[in-house]
């Protein structure tokens, strides 16, 4: 992929990661340009072999960010209230959200017990990649994404609520 559809498509994600979440703390030009210093600095560097690999890259990154973003800001704040973002597919930002650094941490379990569907949510949660998208990237039926999906928000929420 050449730089400017690489940017095109960070800046797209990061806008709907920002609309979709809520978040605060960064500007979308902020998330762009911290996400692609890191894909540049990274030692799986780009340009990627193709689209899924970029995509995952991408996802990947953006989460790394957002979460770094939440660090930095409960620390400046010590001991204020989390960094929420919600977990539901209609992402109203008044909704009821959860602390972005307890998904990352639960997300890293869930990575433990099944890993496509540890792929699934990174890639639709933080990629902001739609479910059919996501099936011809892993080569599985939508259904199953769906059902990975359903399982994985359960399985989270029930690490979530363990904290």
């Amino acid at each position: 992929m050449q730089f400017e559809q690489v940017y095109a498509e960070v800046k797209r994600i990061a806008h709907a990661q920002l609309a979709r979440h809520g978040a605060q703390m960064l500007s979308t030009t902020d998330l762009v340009h911290e996400a692609y210093l890191k894909l540049a600095l990274s030692p799986e560097a780009l340009p990627a072999e193709d689209r899924l690999h970029t995509v995952n890259l991408v996802a990947r990154v953006l989460r790394q960010v957002l979460v770094d973003a939440a660090r930095r800001s409960l620390a400046e704040k010590r001991g204020s209230d989390p960094v929420r973002v919600a977990l539901e597919t209609n992402y109203p930002a008044a909704q009821s959200g959860v602390d972005i650094l307890a998904l990352d941490q639960a997300l890293q379990q869930l990575k433990q017990i099944n890993e496509r569907m540890a792929q699934v949510v990174e890639l639709h949660f933080f990629g902001g990649i739609e479910f059919a998208e996501i099936a011809g990237f892993l080569g599985v039926d939508r259904r199953t994404i769906h059902r990975d999906w359903t399982a994985a928000r359960l399985l989270l929420a029930q690490a979530l609520a363990a904290d």
